[in-house]
């Protein structure tokens, strides 16, 4: 006989935490997770999740790395609310892309393989928009996932519930500021819940590490399993070998043993959040980076060989690491150096067309594996940067120009002829332009790039168009494919890029990605290259980084320097391998010459 008394009593009030961890309630699937099935949240998720789901905490902020299952427990939230709880919902994520992304990939499977949430979320025409966005709930409640990109989408809905993700990947738009225009739409309800949480960006810019400052600022503690003491565990404990990532070990900071990884699992699990300023109330925060993570592919060991490969290739994927893995801000102090004291830096190599004689100079530095080329497109040339990557230092081997209208066939052929010339190598093989970035952002000129992109994407010669703001340096456009595009559309990331510029050409030539100087480079080019400040101004209040051009300067060699360097990311870099190969061409070129040489006797 059924219980109808049973049916209509409202769910059992029980902690996010503990709704989570029940199979029926909620399980990972494997659309978005390598894990699939039941959902243990570690020790850390467990203290966001209940913060989360505390009624007397209004406002959650979170400082996170990746890999630390942030967005599994922001997911859990969601379904925990719309079984227990439901109310409207917005989801604010940075992008269409990525609104679209996490409804697709991670709510939608959570909701179809949790037994609990099953028949919770209704899929049909919800208000007349994408249901790909939008879902509705039985028992009322909604979930919305809107663009910060598009925060007018804001103005139309109310929310007693607002989880926005990646807030320091948000721009402010001529329509304003979407994260206080979201604030607003929630002011309608007295129980309302703000959860904000971010990979921290740049010192100068970042939210979250402004909201974070305003919370009760809780670190999480682990416990030494020698002493049993708890201290925050940072990348400054973490200690190994040079070129041995197989000795990282975490030093305690109350006893000072040494501790292996294999304790990991039991000092997370023995781990507490404590909060650092009790005063503040209402306002829980967070702060965790990749160090304590339980995925197998976080492991101190792993983390060492990403740590020296960023610092082998320079700022911009230091700043990664900085932010996606250790969870912390980068620095943006830059010191500048006069177009002067660069250009006394030049030396005697590069490679430049001899224009009397028709032929390539050819001076390549013997530690150069790889070159690639950046292309600056103008109304009536080409610009052309071609960059030479060792495992130490990056060298601007040469400017090039094109001259002729990009309008006209003759043009692309001799760009064409000179990104796929071969020069004579030190090593003795040959070396050509492994990769490169043509700029598609002149817009009369847009689609004569297209065209020419098309036939050689497998060549690894693609079209570009920069984007400032935070943003990887290079990523395949995910947008909607235009008409009249004939070739894939890459993104880069022009902010990051010109910070490591600007914050490597005052490196001396010992240090790991310092620039150096071709002798064939013009004053003109040092100027250009050194033609845009980084500087931080304020929109509504809040910080935006941005570049000032100086004066009436041109950019266009900085910008083929961008370029240039953004191509490297199309490739796969091993450098010891290559310079084998550079070295077995030698050898198979002496070899043919012999056989030559014996067939004239």
């Amino acid at each position: 006989m059924t219980d109808v008394g049973a049916a209509l009593r409202p769910p059992q009030k029980v902690s996010y935490s503990e709704w989570a961890s029940n199979g029926q309630n909620f399980r990972l699937s494997g659309v978005a997770s390598a894990a699939t099935g039941r959902f243990r949240p570690w020790k850390f998720q467990r203290g966001i999740l209940d913060a989360i789901g505390d009624p007397t905490i209004p406002r959650v902020s979170v400082i996170k790395s990746t890999r630390t299952g942030y967005t599994k427990s922001l997911i859990a939230s969601i379904g925990a609310i719309a079984d227990n709880d439901p109310g409207p919902i917005i989801l604010l994520m940075p992008t269409d892309d990525d609104a679209r992304g996490i409804m697709v990939d991670e709510v939608d499977p959570a909701f179809k393989e949790s037994p609990k949430l099953r028949g919770l979320m209704r899929q049909g025409r919800f208000d007349g928009r994408n249901t790909l966005t939008q879902r509705s709930f039985l028992g009322g409640g909604s979930l919305k996932a809107i663009a910060a990109a598009a925060p007018r989408n804001l103005r139309r809905h109310t929310a007693r519930y607002l989880f926005c993700d990646e807030v320091d990947g948000m721009k402010i738009t001529k329509e304003g500021d979407p994260l206080k225009i979201a604030e607003k739409r929630t002011d309608s309800f007295p129980d309302r819940k703000i959860v904000m949480g971010s990979t921290p960006i740049d010192d100068a810019a970042s939210i979250i590490i402004k909201r974070y400052n305003e919370s009760d600022q809780r670190i999480f503690e682990i416990e030494c399993p020698h002493c049993l003491d708890r201290w925050e565990l940072l990348w400054e404990h973490i200690h190994f070998t040079p070129g041995d990532p197989d000795s990282a070990v975490a030093i305690c900071q109350r006893c000072g043993c040494e501790v292996e990884e294999k304790y990991k699992p039991q000092m997370v699990e023995n781990g507490e959040w404590r909060i650092t300023r009790p005063e503040i109330k209402g306002h829980a925060g967070f702060r965790l980076n990749a160090l304590i993570s339980l995925f197998s592919n976080v492991s101190w060991r792993n983390l060492v060989e990403e740590w020296e490969k960023a610092k082998k290739n320079g700022p911009a994927d230091e700043q990664v690491f900085t932010n996606t893995v250790l969870g912390q801000v980068w620095s943006s102090a830059i010191g500048y150096v006069t177009e002067n004291v660069l250009m006394s830096r030049a030396e005697n190599f590069g490679i430049q067309w001899d224009m009397e004689h028709s032929i390539w100079r050819e001076d390549i530095p013997s530690d150069v594996a790889y070159i690639t080329a950046g292309a600056d497109v103008q109304a009536d040339r080409i610009e052309v940067a071609f960059l030479g990557h060792s495992e130490r230092n990056r060298f601007i081997l040469g400017h090039h120009v094109v001259w002729g209208s990009p309008k006209l066939k003759s043009t692309w052929e001799q760009l064409y002829a000179d990104l796929t010339t071969h020069w004579r190598h030190p090593l003795g093989g040959t070396i050509s332009v492994s990769a490169a970035c043509i700029d598609s952002g002149e817009g009369t000129m847009t689609q004569h790039v297209y065209d020419f992109c098309e036939g050689t994407q497998g060549e690894k010669i693609v079209a570009i168009k920069g984007d400032d703001g935070p943003r990887p340096a290079l990523k395949a456009s995910a947008g909607k494919k235009r008409r009249n595009r004939t070739a894939t559309l890459y993104i880069v990331g022009v902010d990051g890029i010109k910070t490591d510029i600007l914050t490597s050409l005052g490196s001396e030539i010992t240090e790991p990605a310092a620039f150096r100087f071709s002798n064939t480079l013009q004053e003109e080019f040092y100027l250009q290259l050194n033609a845009e400040r980084r500087v931080t101004n304020y929109k509504d209040g809040k910080p935006i980084i941005v570049f000032e051009r100086i004066g009436k300067r041109r950019a266009e060699a900085l910008d083929a320097v961008v370029y240039a360097i953004a191509a490297k990311y199309l490739l796969k870099i091993d450098y010891a391998a290559r310079y084998r190969e550079l070295t077995g061409a030698a050898k198979k070129n002496s070899l043919a010459d012999a056989v030559a040489r014996l067939h004239k006797r």
